[in-house]
């Protein structure tokens, strides 16, 4: 064969080859060799070196608005967690589980559904993850129990607006480039609403037939459900003991200022009892417990000294001072030995918080013996720590992972969030322009660090989105799309169109319990567009079909991010997932449906 009747062949079989390309893409998502990220990366740099797409269509890829509003998004939501109101919400649940029991932890799940449709539920969901595991305890319930719900509810609320999931945003895009008009904030909202309330009836009866309960390996889970034991004493910034700024003050200032666990307090050699009205003074000792981002707050807080420093030197004394945490793994040297005992401390260097596994370590910093497996924090200046971390034996020791809550600038965060969504409602000005405004204003305010706003980005769902977009414009330069829907069309088009979104629906919800959902969305959003032309049939309500089944995806741990990770988090099986999750898609998807035609069509 020539070259150029080579070339011709190809030319003549590119709707067979991209099709085949496609399907080693939907194998790589379902096989899971390698991160989705990578599948549909290798995916786009195929249909790039085949000349199904042209580079000037992939640069134009990043033009599309969808991937810039859900980085936005992430941003705003990572402000909301930076300034304390999640957790300040969390906080407030766990304190009413143990006043009000199951009741607390439903009311929990629905405020997740409400919020998720506010913001995006897979940061939402980290967030909780602990907070439910520790309301499950107090309830005396496996955690298997309560994280399969809390990703339906996040997923449920999800389909409630336009930002409640990353695939909504997606698919807005994708119809937007296809020529349809920007949605609006709420226009999902009632078959977003149907599916929710249809979803948690059946959650709330079946789920404790079909939940397994099973121990999980993470109860404890992550470095926000990990408490350190410390200590603190009132600073004062005048001779006398009472003066305007530093006199007595009453135990629960202290215990106001962040969510802290007193266990008690030293009074020279007598121990006190942690009353809410005892008056601290000078030589008071307060022994308490909290968590990482609680005990940084603390510790930045100008009336409290927190921490044990064997001269008294200020925490942060020095430009070049620091904190890390590390893990003591225990030598001869200091094995047994008291804190208060140890030399680290000739250089200023101190001890902010020890955890250990299950057990107080101690009375009090000073006392505390260090036994192999505690978790240290330190802070001193960068040599002085470095110089004691090789000396003694400490291993993975790095910065804390976690900040301190920036709860003074809390009602600017919610503030900023609920004037995105509300304008965006109004529809003052395209969601992708308030979003990126609303970055810009906590960004400035420092609601959230510059560093810590990047972080939350996840970059692996944007070089999907990025990719698949790729790859959707080259299905549709080779005539795939239109064949497509050319093979289905003659089988639709005498259909009525509930027939219709029901067909659509179902094979985009078996579709995405086997690969990602923004893949397919991708891929569905157009072939239903050219569908609903082909049969004479408003587009919308199929792109809201395609939205509903691509998010409302609940049988397999695969098919949606929030599944994925309560997945590892719950120590789950992948059956425990289809028992209650085949239920789910029916009785939500018939619902979705419905209420698409109902509202949309009929």
């Amino acid at each position: 064969m020539s070259q150029v009747s080579f070339w011709v062949f190809l030319s003549e079989t590119s709707g067979l080859i991209s099709t085949l390309m496609l399907a080693l893409v939907f194998l790589g998502f379902l096989f899971e060799k390698l991160p989705p990220a990578a599948v549909a990366t290798a995916g786009a740099a195929g249909f790039l070196l085949m000349g199904y797409v042209s580079t000037d269509e992939v640069l134009q890829v990043f033009s599309n608005p969808a991937p810039i509003t859900i980085a936005a998004m992430f941003i705003l939501s990572s402000a909301l967690v930076s300034t304390g109101v999640l957790d300040a919400a969390s906080s407030y649940f766990v304190k009413l589980a143990k006043r009000r029991g199951l009741s607390a932890l439903i009311l929990l799940l629905l405020g997740a559904a409400i919020a998720s449709g506010l913001m995006n539920n897979t940061p939402l969901v980290l967030v909780l993850i602990p907070i439910v595991i520790k309301m499950a305890q107090s309830l005396k319930l496996a955690s298997s129990r309560v994280l399969i719900p809390l990703s339906y509810m996040s997923i449920l609320g999800g389909t409630l607006t336009l930002i409640g999931t990353s695939t909504n945003l997606l698919i807005d895009g994708v119809a937007q480039q296809a020529g349809m008009e920007p949605m609006r904030m709420l226009e999902i909202l009632p078959f977003g609403l149907s599916a929710l309330v249809v979803g948690s009836v059946t959650l709330f009866f079946l789920g404790p037939l079909l939940l397994p309960t099973r121990a999980s390996a993470n109860e404890t889970l992550d470095d926000e459900a990990i408490e350190f034991m410390s200590e603190a004493r009132i600073r004062y910034s005048g001779e006398h003991e009472k003066d305007a700024e530093g006199g007595d003050r009453p135990l629960s200032d202290f215990t106001a200022l962040s969510r802290t666990r007193v266990l008690s307090v030293l009074r020279g050699s007598e121990r006190l009892k942690p009353d809410p009205d005892l008056l601290l003074t000078r030589q008071d000792l307060v022994i308490f417990q909290a968590n990482q981002s609680e005990l940084l707050t603390l510790r930045e807080h100008p009336r409290y000294q927190v921490g044990y420093y064997k001269q008294r030197l200020e925490p942060r004394e020095g430009a070049s001072s620091e904190m890390v945490e590390a893990v003591y793994a225990g030598d001869a040297r200091s094995s047994g030995r008291r804190v208060s005992d140890l030399n680290w401390f000739e250089k200023g260097v101190g001890v902010v918080g020890i955890s250990r596994r299950g057990h107080n370590p101690g009375p009090e910093l000073a006392g505390v013996r260090l036994r192999p497996g505690d978790r240290v924090l330190l802070d001193g200046r960068s040599g002085d720590l470095s110089s004691i971390l090789h000396s003694e034996s400490f291993v993975a020791a790095t910065r804390p992972r976690l900040r301190p809550y920036k709860r003074h600038r809390a009602n600017l965060a919610i503030f900023t969030m609920a004037l995105v969504v509300a304008l965006s409602i109004l529809n003052i000005a395209p969601l992708v322009t308030l979003a990126l405004l609303g970055v810009g204003v906590i960004l400035l305010t420092r609601c959230v660090e510059a560093e810590d706003a990047w972080n939350s980005i996840d970059g692996s769902i944007l070089v999907l989105i990025f990719a698949m977009l790729a790859i959707g414009q080259g299905l549709e330069n080779t005539g795939v799309i239109k064949t497509l829907v050319a093979v289905i069309a003659p089988y639709l088009s005498d259909a009525s169109p509930l027939v219709v979104i029901f067909a659509l629906y179902a094979l985009t919800s078996l579709l995405t319990e086997m690969v990602s959902n923004n893949a397919v969305a991708v891929i569905l959003t157009p072939v239903a567009i050219s569908l609903a032309a082909s049969i004479g049939m408003d587009p919308k309500p199929l792109v809201y079909t395609v939205m509903l089944g691509a998010s409302a995806s609940f049988a397999t741990p695969i098919g949606y991010q929030t599944n994925t990770i309560v997945y590892a988090a719950g120590g789950y099986r992948f059956s425990d997932f289809l028992k209650l999750g085949l239920v789910m898609n029916v009785v939500v998807g018939v619902a979705s449906c419905l209420s698409i035609w109902f509202f949309a069509v009929r």
